[in-house]
């Protein structure tokens, strides 16, 4: 329901509640007033009809009396002249209007009468009108006599004594009752009761009667004389009574009937008043809602509403502002007014999809070591390059206005390019925009930069592939020191269902999923099993047994590498310490990470669990990769020099394969190298590397370190690196990595290198278990 109509309902709805309310009492206090007015009445016609009959009393007691005092009469009576009374019976009657006039003895015979049917002679109840009156010269009564009713009086004839008595009456006829209908307003009704059963003798009731349920009567008892009772009902009827009230009630519905539509009328039309701007300013809310914030103010009134306009079109202006400034915040780079992610994401796409066959070159920037510019030069300076470096590369020709600060120190740029061949000279123009130093404060600043480029061509799937594309280029180049690195497919990273391990491997480890394998390392010169390298394996419930391959790169990326390493060292460990207590010692290495290395916390670890399980620090070997040394080499030797002091020794891992081996080499702390099996594998077919393993296996022992070869799957190749004197093997000639059941198996009967073990408690706290993977 609309607005309008709910205010004009509610206001109709209320007045007619108001009206009701009126009308109602108003009836309830008509329907009082004429029960009231009819009892009123009713006391006023039954004091009207009391004060008539006694007024006809003493008319009829004085007229009875005058002639009872007539000499005359007394005489005619003491004579017994029946014409003399009977003449002035008649005129006395006839003087007052008296209907019965009756002359009687003493013991009711009647002697004369006029206006009577009685005879002389005839009894006359006089002894009953005595009776109801009481004693005295005069009394008065009502009889009924042949239908009729007469209200009578008695007075005594005396002379002296009582000789005879007058009686004297008025008829109440329907003229009677009819006068004193007029003058009461009342309906008279006169009732004689004989042996119990009443008659109306006259009655001014309409004929046909009405209902007994609309009359209001008064009952008024006018003798009783034996089984002869004589009754006056003055009735009143409601409808009538009430009738100027329903006359009233009538127009005051009109009134009602008229006010409401009137009413009606004049709610809508304000309703109307009200509602229309509001409705003006709905769909103003409506566009801003929609994000239109033009709408022009369409109310001009100086009421409530105006100020409600008013207020609204500031809100409007307010609101503009604000979303301007925070779509600012959302699609622009505060600092240097370029594209933001989202922003680029949106464009890149849009190119894409009005691209039509032509090519889209992307490119994601990063500088280099911006963050030492913030720490030693101050964050205004880092600032200042950077929207130094955001100009420089919106002013590349090619590049317009796609360009984008995607992180602190990491810009976006695309193009539209004819060919792939383009793609590296945009790339390059691109570098050579930021080769020039950046002039801060009359201070030159160096700055250098990588480029991971991608080329989008017809059919490429969305921006974010893109874009991620482009990343992996940036890390490839990172990784290589090159200046740029162009996408290639073999930089696809593992597929989704292998990135799914991840999540599964933290519970592989609380399900006691994985497994230690073990493969023998050789002493050439005797044969000897020399120790073991523990190689690690997952047991999956659903795909099998994993290759470290499989997860351990993953682990290497998201940090859960340390607790695969915690992990592996505790079961080897505690391994090594049985055996080593069952008299069969042997050393046991462990493949450690360069995450393992940077936890400065790693070599208490190692010392823990030595000392937790009695393991002779000698019987332990960690192995280690080069690249360990590249991000900080002076932290990651502190840390191998720590873990040497504990007595465990040091491997260096696929030695040959990284960059700066023979650099560090020589401050290693390690015992021993390991070559890497790409050069073992390749010994027999390329002479060219039979040179260089016996020139790796040289310098190993000129650094007194001692040589393990991997990979050996031959016993022409094991034989060729005797003679190159290395000093240890191992591959799949001697063996494959085993389980410890098979491994066990498979020693029995061989000899093993003698080795010198004594356990070394280490005063440490036991700290081996307390990294999660939420450390990380």
């Amino acid at each position: 329901m609309a607005l309008r109509t709910r205010i004009a309902v509610t206001f109709l709805l209320l007045l007619a509640a108001v009206l009701a309310a009126a009308l109602g009492a108003v009836l309830a206090t008509n329907r009082d007033s004429a029960g009231r007015e009819v009892q009123r009445q009713l006391d006023v016609g039954t004091l009207v009809f009391s004060r008539l009959l006694e007024s006809n009393r003493r008319q009829l007691t004085q007229a009875a009396q005058a002639v009872s005092a007539d000499y005359g009469f007394r005489e005619a009576v003491a004579a017994r002249d029946t014409d003399t009374l009977a003449s002035a019976l008649e005129n006395s009657g006839e003087r007052i209007g008296a209907a019965m006039v009756v002359l009687t003895s003493l013991g009711g015979n009647v002697i004369a009468t006029s206006g009577t049917h009685l005879s002389p002679g005839s009894p006359f109840p006089i002894a009953a009108l005595q009776e109801t009156s009481g004693l005295g010269d005069s009394a008065a009564g009502m009889m009924f006599d042949k239908g009729r009713i007469y209200q009578l009086v008695t007075v005594a004839v005396r002379s002296p004594l009582p000789v005879a008595w007058i009686a004297m009456g008025f008829e109440f006829d329907d003229k009677a009752a009819r006068e004193l209908a007029n003058i009461t307003g009342l309906s008279v009704t006169l009732s004689v009761s004989a042996d119990g059963r009443w008659n109306d003798v006259i009655s001014t009731l309409p004929e046909g009667g009405m209902r007994s349920a609309d009359l209001v009567t008064r009952r008024i008892e006018l003798s009783k004389t034996g089984n002869t009772e004589i009754v006056a009902v003055l009735s009143r009827s409601l409808a009538d009574a009430r009738a100027p009230f329903e006359r009233l009630t009538k127009v005051l519905y009109v009134i009602a009937a008229v006010s409401l539509v009137a009413f009606a009328l004049a709610a809508f039309w304000l309703a109307r008043n009200i509602t229309r701007p509001l409705r003006d300013l709905t769909q103003v809310v409506d566009r801003m809602r929609a994000g239109t914030y033009d709408a022009e103010r369409s109310v001009q009134r100086g009421d409530e509403l105006g100020v409600l306009a008013e207020g609204l079109h500031l809100m409007q202006t307010a609101v503009q502002t604000r979303d301007q400034s925070i779509r600012r915040l959302a699609y622009e780079d505060t600092l240097t007014g370029l594209m933001n992610r989202t922003a680029f994401g949106s464009a890149l796409r849009e190119a894409l999809r009005e691209a039509a066959g032509v090519s889209v070159g992307v490119a994601v920037i990063n500088l280099h070591r911006f963050r030492r510019i913030n720490e030693h030069l101050g964050y205004s300076v880092g600032d200042a390059v950077l929207t130094e470096i955001a100009a420089r590369i919106a002013a590349v020709p090619s590049v317009r206005s796609a360009v984008a600060r995607l992180a602190a120190d990491q810009f976006a740029a695309f193009t539209k390019l004819p060919d792939r061949e383009g793609l590296h000279a945009w790339g390059t123009s691109l570098l050579l925009a930021l080769a020039d130093p950046v002039i801060v404060e009359a201070q030159p600043i160096d700055i250098s930069a990588t480029l991971g480029l991608v080329l989008a061509v017809e059919g490429t799937v969305s921006h974010d592939e893109l874009m991620r594309c482009a990343d992996l280029a940036l890390d490839c180049a990172r990784r290589e020191k090159r200046a740029l690195a162009i996408y290639q497919e073999a930089l696809q990273p593992a597929a989704r269902d292998q990135l799914s391990l991840l999540g599964e491997l933290r519970h592989a480890v609380e399900r006691e999923e994985l497994r230690l394998y073990f493969q023998p390392k050789i002493e050439l010169r005797t044969g000897r099993v020399a120790g073991a390298e523990v190689l690690l394996r997952w047991q999956h419930p659903t795909r099998g047994l994993l290759t470290p391959v499989d997860f351990i790169p993953f682990a290497e990326q998201t940090g859960y590498i340390r607790w695969l390493t915690r992990w592996t060292l505790d079961h080897s460990m505690a391994q090594a310490a049985q055996w080593h207590r069952a008299g069969m010692a042997l050393n046991l290495a462990v493949n450690i990470s360069s995450e393992d290395i940077g936890d400065a916390r790693f070599d208490s670890r190692v010392a823990s669990l030595l000392s937790r399980h009695q393991l002779p620090p000698s019987l332990l070997t960690l192995e280690l990769t080069e690249t360990g040394f590249i991000e900080d080499p002076t932290r990651a030797l502190r840390m191998l020099e720590a873990i040497a002091a504990l007595g465990v020794g040091l491997s260096l891992d696929d030695f040959g394969t990284g960059y700066s081996s023979l650099s560090h080499l020589a401050r290693m702390p390690v015992d021993e190298m390991k070559i890497d099996r790409s050069f073992i594998q390749s010994l027999e077919s390329d002479p060219e590397f039979a040179t260089v393993v016996r020139s790796a296996i040289e310098m190993g022992h000129g650094l007194g370190l001692k040589v393990v070869a991997e990979g050996i799957e031959s016993s022409s190749a094991a034989d060729r690196l005797r003679e190159f004197g290395c000093d240890i093997a191992q591959g799949y000639f001697y063996a494959k990595p085993m389980p410890l059941e098979d491994f066990v198996a498979w020693m029995k009967g061989r000899t093993r290198v003698p080795i010198v073990a004594i356990p070394v408690a280490f005063a440490v706290d036991d700290v081996s278990d307390t990294v999660s993977l939420g450390t990380f």
